[in-house]
């Protein structure tokens, strides 16, 4: 370690050295103001070749060099912190504070400067195993980018309840599972639908029963076709009442989470909810009995006007006496 430590300190202080010395050779001038004019570019970038042939590297790598080196004035630079991360840092906002302190490395549980280290406080993609919070993520969502296996990462997910707690809090996830729960409804709805309907078409069996005659022909009476139909249309909107507030009600509950309703408009909501039991109660007992008539209970609650203590014990025995 001790060895591989040297020789990082060792290359970055030749890195440091040819770039002072090129910049030395070429001092980087300054561009516009009152100042002289520059010299020929063609003239000191010739220069600068003929330097990076004398030591053995590349025109681009020397200009690198020059390049770091005039914006690391030596007293900026920080000892024992590689050139890389020199290089890397250049591209912060505030390079010189943020050299001077450095992260913690989850590994070592040591402050301290490495590439990767740098790159994560610029913003730069790591070539290493995810660190922070935001590089796992991002590793995560490159892995799930087939919905097919993002689909059972996000269900299994789920399944955890401290995520899906956290999942819920969120208002943006809320908002996309609110509305897919109704679009799953909307589909449901269309389901029941047709289950009802298709109930509704063998009504006329289900209800009374063809009549027959002696020889077991089932006969065709005018009048007892007409009452059958009249049945199953009475049937089918009686359904399609009780469909369509179940189905409106899925549709709307969903969207209520996390509201604050007032107090005035909790008694509203209980004084409809009163009417909707009741007006349930009154089905019941008149598909159960045949009994449609309206006791003075319900009447006036259908009325809007208050119900009295008596309604429910009204209703429940005639519900009792049905069953």
């Amino acid at each position: 370690m001790a060895s591989s430590l040297h020789h990082v300190e060792a290359q970055s202080a030749g890195q440091w050295a040819l770039g002072d010395a090129a910049l030395e050779i070429e001092p980087i001038r300054a561009h516009g103001g009152h100042g002289p004019v520059p010299e020929d570019g063609v003239r000191v970038e010739e220069s600068l070749r003929v330097f990076a042939e004398d030591v053995g590297l590349s025109l681009s790598t020397v200009k690198t060099y020059r390049w770091v080196a005039s914006k690391w004035p030596a007293e900026q630079r920080a000892a024992g912190v590689a050139w890389e991360v020199h290089k890397i840092l250049l591209s912060a906002a505030d390079p010189y504070g943020l050299i001077a302190d450095p992260p913690v490395n989850e590994r070592t549980g040591r402050c301290g400067w490495d590439g990767e280290a740098a790159k994560r406080a610029v913003g730069w993609k790591t070539s290493s195993s995810p660190v922070t919070v935001a590089e796992k993520v991002e590793t995560v969502a490159e892995l799930v980018a087939d919905e097919a296996v993002a689909c059972q990462v996000i269900t299994s997910m789920l399944a955890r309840r401290e995520v899906a707690f956290v999942a819920m809090c969120d208002s943006g996830a809320r908002k996309m599972v609110n509305e897919i729960q109704f679009e799953q409804t909307r589909t449901g709805d269309d389901d029941a639908g047709e289950d009802w309907e298709d109930e509704a078409e063998h009504v006329f069996t289900a209800l009374d029963g063809p009549e027959r005659d002696e020889e077991g022909d089932v006969l065709t009476d005018p009048a007892t076709v007409v009452r059958a139909w009249h049945r199953a249309s009475e049937f089918t909107d009686l359904m399609g009442v009780c469909h369509g507030f179940v189905a409106g009600a899925s549709r709307l509950v969903p969207r209520l989470r996390g509201q604050e309703f007032t107090e005035r408009q909790h008694t509203s909501v209980e004084k409809a909810l009163e009417k909707i039991r009741a007006t349930c109660d009154w089905i019941e007992t008149a598909v159960a009995t045949g009994q449609t008539d309206l006791d003075e209970a319900l009447a006036q609650l259908l009325r809007g006007q208050r119900c009295r203590a008596g309604f429910r014990r009204t209703c429940t025995p005639r519900r009792s006496a049905m069953r």
